[in-house]
C-alpha cells in the first residue's frame, strides 16, 4: 500500500530533479559555447531592404546623410551601401560579422532609425513620401563554403553587381549545396579566379531561399568576363554538364536584376 501511494510521488520528484539538472547543465553548456562562439565565430551576414522610390535622384540625394549617420550610430556593421536596379527598385545592404554583432545590429535598428528621424525630421519625411509601395526587409548568411573572392578584393572597386534570387526543393538543400560546392571547386581548379557570393535567408523569405551576388566592374565587364569563363567551361563540358544540370534541376530562379552603386561621398 505504502508503494502504491509513494512510488509515484518518489517517481515524479526524481524527474523533476533530473529535470532541473539537465536544464542547468544547458544553460552552463551554452554560456560557456556562446563565449568561445563569440570569439572565434566569423560568420558574415547581411540585412537587405528592398522597395521602389518615386524619385531616383531624392534617394541619392539623401543617401550619403542617412549612411553616414548610420554607419557612426552602429560601429558594429562592417558596411552599409545602396544599389538602383533595372528593375526598379532600391537594394539598402548591411553587412556585420558574428554573433554579437548580428544581436547587436537588430536590438539598435529601431533606436537608430528613430534617433535619425527625430534629427533629421525633414530629410525623413522627404525619404517617407518618396517610398512607393511596400518595404521587404530580410536577413541573410553567407554560406562561404559556395562563394570566391578574389584576391585583393575591394568593395568601393566593385560599383556592379548582378543579383539572382532563387529557391531550392526544400527536400533537396544538401544535393543542391553540394553541387554548387563542387562547381566552385572545378571553376578553382580550371583557374576560374572570380569573386561569386552566396547567401541564404533566415528571415524575410523562406529558409530555402538563396540569394547570388557577382561584382564587376560594370555591366560590360561583368558581361565580357562571364562569356570568357563560359568559353573555358566548353572546354570541360563533360564534367560541368551533370553538375549543371544538378543545380538547374534543384532550384528555381525567381528573380534576376542588375544593381549599380549609388554614390556616398
Amino acid at each position: 500500500m505504502f508503494n502504491k501511494l509513494f512510488n509515484p510521488l518518489i517517481n515524479k520528484i526524481m524527474k523533476k530533479q533530473y529535470l532541473c539538472l539537465r536544464s542547468l547543465l544547458l544553460v552552463a553548456f551554452l554560456m560557456a559555447g556562446s563565449k568561445s562562439w563569440a570569439q572565434k565565430d566569423t560568420t558574415t551576414w547581411m540585412s537587405q531592404v528592398e522597395y521602389r522610390v518615386h524619385d531616383e535622384g531624392i534617394f541619392k540625394k539623401n543617401f550619403s546623410d542617412f549612411r553616414s549617420y548610420w554607419r557612426k550610430a552602429d560601429p558594429g556593421e562592417h558596411s552599409r551601401i545602396a544599389y538602383t536596379s533595372e528593375s526598379g527598385r532600391i537594394y539598402s545592404l548591411a553587412f556585420f560579422v558574428g554573433p554579437d554583432d548580428m544581436g547587436s545590429f537588430m536590438a539598435n535598428w529601431k533606436r537608430i532609425s528613430d534617433e535619425f528621424v527625430k534629427k533629421y525630421t525633414a530629410l525623413s519625411n522627404e525619404e517617407s513620401k518618396n517610398t512607393n509601395g511596400a518595404i521587404t526587409r530580410s536577413i541573410w548568411v553567407r554560406e562561404n563554403s559556395m562563394s570566391r573572392v578574389i584576391p585583393g578584393y575591394k568593395l568601393e572597386d566593385f560599383r556592379f553587381r548582378k543579383i539572382l534570387i532563387f529557391t531550392v526543393n526544400p527536400d533537396k538543400i544538401k544535393e543542391f549545396e553540394d553541387a554548387e560546392r563542387k562547381l566552385a571547386e572545378m571553376d578553382e581548379a580550371n583557374g576560374l579566379i572570380y569573386t561569386h557570393v552566396i547567401f541564404r535567408c533566415v528571415e524575410g523569405y523562406p529558409s530555402n531561399t538563396y540569394l547570388l551576388l557577382l561584382p564587376d566592374k560594370s555591366l560590360m565587364d561583368y558581361y565580357k568576363h562571364h562569356e570568357a569563363r563560359n568559353a573555358k567551361r566548353v572546354e570541360k563540358k563533360s564534367d560541368y554538364d551533370p553538375v549543371n544540370k544538378a543545380v538547374s534541376d534543384l532550384s528555381l530562379i525567381s528573380r534576376i536584376d542588375h544593381l549599380t552603386e549609388v554614390d556616398w561621398q
